[in-house]
């Protein structure tokens, strides 16, 4: 069969686009698989995407398009799920406005005569998107067309193929929507031969709703693959949440249960994964716990699957959830979860003291009572977790597509099995387009695997890892000591000809490119002596037969082996520190190498109304003595610096009191920035205080600290801040916040407000 999935985008982060690629994916193997978009604001989508799968975008919002709008349209650049299913609804991309009227003339500021009224995504639909919409679906020869919304049924109803069979999703569900929008949704999917939910309950609903008795409602669950990476080994002292900021998701009961864990295992972590409109106010209320050092927004990430293996119990608290994908993900990981006992999806997932735990909706109580459990009892944990794995295997997406497959044929779309794009045959076409997982081990070392195309090592003999660096980096070491490949400093040898001088990797000053080899088995190794210098390495294959380079696109990178860096340092040992990642932007795969000779390494930090108590720890070969002091320089000038004494902790860790009122009497402007520098030992030069030793790569995003409010220090002070109230006006106030700069230095801002 030939299958087109309508979807609002495929471009953003979300449950339905998540699920929409699972099912696709599976699919593409025996059919002809098209994915249509409605919004494309981005050139290469978010998830990896199989390369059989046909992607067509109809409204391409990207900057400087044809169809680029100033009208502040919306980029599409989420799904759309408004019930939490969405991992988050907006990444900062631009709306792709653009001079002039776009591709479609004025089309774009006419509303939308199919969109229903009450669709929270209204707005963003057009004259234009009908357009687009009917003149894809008019032309097309698909045997089946999958509407991924209820709302993107009416926009099929006069476009669809005559001969197609047309199947709606409700990846939602049906109490979740306005009664207003239900009323406008429900005549028009009387075009359907079928509408799927993710849950039974749900299907029982819709039954009970739709005016067309004849219409088929079945439940079909998501499905979620098996992982490409090893399980989670449970080690971490993490949990892991991950889903839309938003209000549904009631992280504030989950922020207030974990209050309770801190307070009685402090080195314990949450990680939330996500972005929403929630984002700041759940920031604020980490604040106001406390809980700023145990508590990481760390925004949305894609694949998950990388994340979830680096923690060791997996939380959701929403207050509905049509199905619950991130629990099946987390589960597929091997990590037990928590769940609220919410309609409709987790109860169909987790069976309670078995393969997780469920707890009562909203009751903060309930969340902590099961996350001290299970942190306090390991062999729960595990027993749980390995449940989890196996219980989870049902959701596979073999099944999922299989579910579908039948309801296909038994509507009459045709036969049930029909060859697809062959994947040898696509490779065979295509250009040499590596894909590869990328590991990290615990001594600091980085493994490359190509998965695509297979026996790629095989089928270019001697082909190598090239490492090569992109920028100039913020260290001040270059490094030495000899690595395991050859190093090159500068141009190479390509298909057309050039030189390829070549220098040595223990002294070349300006090394730009290290080449590793491929073992038969399609791995290389960069080993943690390898010597690339402090900045981005980007990597490629390089075929030493043509001289040919490939970019090296990643599918999943396995950062758990840099979790622990600070622990593999001795004292006698440099600051490197070696940290694979995803570029988000076109899936390429890039090193980012941290070098420091000496490095100091920040700890907790805790506040106390308006003092600021620092620790940390110094790595380098260095031998610290006497009391350490905390240096802070204006501008970072060293000419300008205030001092504060601290103590030692152990032999290498310390702590050091400073008072924010001190800070704030010295001021010269409204706005200030103060670097932080550490000075280990009397006599010699700071240096400078930052967070390096994880798999963050920017601590600014991810990690924030509360703001600490002074009055200025004003002549009659008291009588001005009681004529203010008087007047209702704003107290004049000295803000002080400590953060994360972008080379991940830590710095006081100093403003007034």
């Amino acid at each position: 069969m030939k299958i087109s999935f309508l979807i609002h985008t495929i471009y953003g982060i979300g449950g339905t686009i998540r699920s929409t690629l699972n099912l696709a994916e599976e699919l593409v193997g025996r059919h002809e698989v098209e994915i249509v978009s409605v919004f494309r604001h981005r050139d290469v989508p978010l998830f990896p995407v199989d390369p059989r799968i046909t992607l067509i975008g109809l409204v391409d919002t990207r900057p400087g398009s044809p169809d680029g709008s100033s009208d502040g349209s919306s980029d599409g650049s989420s799904d759309g799920s408004s019930d939490g299913s969405s991992d988050g609804s907006s990444d900062g991309s631009s709306d792709g406005s653009a001079e002039g009227e776009p591709g479609g003339g004025t089309a774009h500021r006419e509303p939308s005569a199919l969109m229903p009224r009450h669709e929270n995504r209204y707005r963003e639909y057009s004259a234009l998107t009908d357009e687009r919409i009917h003149a894809h679906y008019a032309a097309s020869d698909a045997d089946v067309v999958i509407a991924t919304r209820p709302a993107l049924v009416p926009c099929l109803a006069r476009s669809a193929p005559q001969n197609a069979v047309l199947v709606g999703q409700e990846n939602m569900s049906l109490g979740y929507h306005g009664p207003e929008l239900v009323e406008e949704l429900l005549p028009g999917l009387d075009v359907l031969d079928a509408l799927v939910t993710v849950s039974e309950a749900d299907a029982a609903a819709w039954r009970a709703r739709l005016p067309q008795p004849d219409t088929r409602v079945v439940a079909v669950p998501n499905g979620v693959p098996e992982p490409t990476l090893a399980p989670a080994a449970l080690r971490e002292r993490t949990v892991v949440a991950a889903g839309r900021i938003s209000r549904e998701k009631q992280y504030d009961t989950l922020l207030v249960a974990f209050a309770r864990v801190v307070a009685a295992h402090p080195d314990w972590r949450l990680r939330l994964y996500g972005w929403g409109p929630d984002r700041e106010r759940v920031r604020r209320v980490v604040h106001r716990l406390g809980l700023h050092n145990s508590v990481e927004l760390m925004g949305a990430v894609v694949p998950m699957e990388a994340e979830w293996v680096k923690g060791s119990i997996a939380v959701s608290t929403s207050r509905h959830e049509s199905f619950g994908l991130t629990l099946v993900e987390a589960m597929r990981c091997g990590l037990p979860v928590i769940s609220t006992d919410c309609d409709h999806g987790p109860r169909t997932i987790v069976t309670d003291g078995e393969d997780g735990l469920l707890v009562p909706v909203g009751d903060s109580g309930a969340v902590a009572d099961a996350l001290l459990r299970l942190i306090q009892d390991e062999p729960l944990r595990r027993r749980l977790g390995g449940a989890a794995r196996t219980a989870a295997r049902r959701f596979d997406p073999a099944g999922t597509a299989k579910a579908y497959e039948e309801l296909f044929a038994e509507l009459g779309a045709g036969p049930l099995h029909r060859t697809g794009p062959d994947a040898a045959a696509v490779s065979r076409t295509r250009p040499f387009a590596p894909v590869a997982d990328c590991g990290t081990g615990d001594d600091g070392s980085v493994t490359v695997r190509i998965v695509t195309p297979a026996a790629a090592a095989m089928q270019y003999p001697g082909l190598r890892l090239v490492c090569t660096r992109a920028d100039t980096g913020g260290g001040t070491d270059s490094g030495t000591g000899p690595a395991k490949g050859r190093t090159r400093t500068g141009g190479r040898k390509g298909a057309k000809g050039g030189s390829r001088p070549r220098g040595r990797t223990a002294t070349a000053p300006d090394r730009t490119e290290h080449v590793f080899p491929f073992a038969p088995d399609g791995t290389a190794v960069v080993p943690p002596g390898a010597g690339l210098a402090d900045g981005l390495w980007l990597c490629h294959t390089e075929d030493p037969r043509t001289g040919r380079r490939a970019e090296l696109t990643a599918r999943t990178v396995d950062q758990r082996g840099v979790l622990r860096a600070g622990e593999r340092f001795t004292r006698d040992t440099a600051v490197r520190h070696l940290v694979p990642f995803r570029d988000p932007a076109g899936h390429r795969l890039t090193l980012r190498s941290w070098v420091r000779r000496l490095h100091v390494e920040s700890g907790d930090i805790t506040l106390d109304e308006h003092r600021f108590t620092l620790t940390g720890r110094i790595h380098g070969p260095v031998e610290p003595a006497g009391e350490p002091t905390l240096v802070l320089r204006r501008g970072g000038d060293p000419a300008d610096e205030m001092v504060f004494h601290g103590t030692r902790e152990g032999t290498r860790g310390f702590a050091v009191t400073f008072d924010g009122e001190a800070v704030a009497e010295r001021r010269e402007r409204e706005d200030e920035q103060w670097e932080l520098w550490l000075r280990y030992s009397p006599e010699q030069d700071p240096v400078a205080v930052g967070r390096l030793l994880d798999d963050v790569l920017r601590k600014s995003d991810v990690r924030g600290f509360p703001e600490v409010l002074l009055h200025k220090q004003r002549s009659l002070l008291l009588a001005r801040r009681v004529l203010r109230r008087i007047r209702g006006q704003d107290q004049r106030l000295v803000v002080l916040k400590l953060a994360f700069d972008d080379g991940n230095r830590l710095v006081l801002h100093v403003r007034d407000r």
